[in-house]
């Protein structure tokens, strides 16, 4: 999420004695790669990779099989999808996995996360005592053989399973950011978790600027993991979201991409998805103040869209709704509630810990090293520096000559 061996250091040789010390330990057969190269193929890999989630020590929502199916459908027909799943079996057992696809980026082709770009991280779903490095070395050979012009793993969590494989073998690309979470789990009760966390002042701020609300009208929270509620949340987060990064003058991929909103209305009826879905309102008189909702996947809350209403701005209203989502999620029992990247700073009012999250590329191709050395690791984050040093009007100006009219 520098001074790390390239991935052409890792001679393809060590493979058969990585195999070898499997035999010697005499705790798993000789590992078999594969690669899935279509939809049917994916998903008839249902029984194998619920499995292999089951077992796994690291929970991976976005390469989880619900997830992923509900993208190859949701996608079926609406554009073309290069299927790319790699799996490891010893024997009949499925060890690892990682959904992938092929897709082009600025006419390069690049094997990337098979939900890009609206997943939020790109991980290894590993069963327990597998060795991660030890497997994607194997991968290497099937993932040089995919006529692509460079991997990409995007936004890859420092404590996951894709981290240790890649690290010291791959290079990170472009800039780290990182990803606060809060054990909410680890606590009593959510004012035993409030006091550690916020300290007096905050507290202070936070309590008077809810007391002025409550002066005019209740301040109410909801909680939805189906119905209307969710669905409103779903569709106002979506267009506060949209409207919020207009204003800045910034971009998304996710949002530039027209198939993102209806993606995301499948979630509005979460018992047809398989991904449990909740969502969180609070309300001024019945006026959304804020907005967020997510998806909880093995005792984990993970926040996919947050907005709020700017004519509350005073009132902190991103700061004030985390502490009522972070009460609801103990309520729940959620054990870890993860804010996801950025890491943006109100977010930090309640989660004292971020695991750090980077990018790594491997380039494949003339190609693929141009484009990672000139675009990825130089002119993007060049591009990015300029624009937030820019004042927000001039930088909202400029994005909305130079974006394309939305379909």
């Amino acid at each position: 999420m520098s001074g790390r061996a390239s991935m052409a250091a890792a001679p393809a040789a060590a493979a058969p004695a990585r195999v070898a010390t499997f035999r010697q330990a005499d705790r798993f057969k000789p590992l078999k790669i594969s690669v899935t190269r279509s939809v049917d193929g994916l998903l008839a890999l249902e029984k194998d990779w619920r499995a292999l989630e089951a077992q796994a020590s690291i929970p991976c929502l976005f390469q989880s099989f619900d997830w992923c199916a509900n993208y190859v459908r949701h996608a079926t027909g609406n554009q073309p999808l290069a299927v790319r799943v790699l799996s490891a079996w010893q024997g009949e057992r499925l060890v690892a996995l990682m959904p992938l696809s092929v897709q082009t980026n600025n006419g390069a082709r690049v094997l990337t996360g098979l939900t890009e770009p609206f997943q939020q991280y790109t991980d290894m779903l590993l069963a327990p005592g597998v060795d991660a490095k030890i497997v994607f070395g194997e991968m290497l050979r099937s993932l040089r053989a995919l006529d692509v012009d460079y991997l990409h793993f995007g936004q890859v969590r420092e404590d996951g399973n894709l981290f240790r494989a890649l690290d010291g073998v791959v290079p990170p690309s472009g800039e780290e950011d990182a990803a606060p979470y809060v054990r909410i789990g680890d606590f009593p009760d959510f004012e035993t978790f409030h006091r550690t966390v916020v300290n007096a002042k905050t507290r202070k701020n936070m309590r008077n600027a809810r007391n002025r609300l409550e002066r005019d009208a209740p301040v109410v929270h909801e909680v939805a993991r189906s119905g209307p509620l969710l669905s409103e949340v779903i569709d106002r987060s979506f267009e506060g979201r949209e409207a919020w990064l207009e204003r800045q003058g910034l971009t998304s991929r996710a949002f530039r991409d027209h198939n993102f909103g209806a993606f995301l209305d499948r979630f509005k009826r979460p018992e047809r998805t398989g991904v449990e879905t909740v969502a969180f309102s609070l309300t001024h008189g019945g006026n959304p103040v804020a907005d967020q909702w997510g998806f909880i996947h093995r005792g984990r809350y993970y926040a996919f869209i947050a907005s709020w209403d700017a004519a509350y701005e005073e009132a902190s209203p991103g700061k004030m709704h985390l502490g009522e989502i972070l009460a609801a999620c103990h309520g729940l029992g959620i054990e870890v509630a993860d804010f996801m990247i950025p890491a943006a700073r109100y977010k930090f009012t309640w989660a004292s810990d971020a695991v750090k999250v980077r990018d790594f590329v491997m380039p494949l191709s003339w190609k693929g090293r141009l484009h990672n050395a000139l675009w990825l690791n130089f002119l993007r984050p060049l591009a990015k520096r300029i624009a937030y040093a820019m004042p927000v009007g001039l930088r909202a100006w400029i994005f909305a000559k130079v974006m394309p009219v939305k379909d």
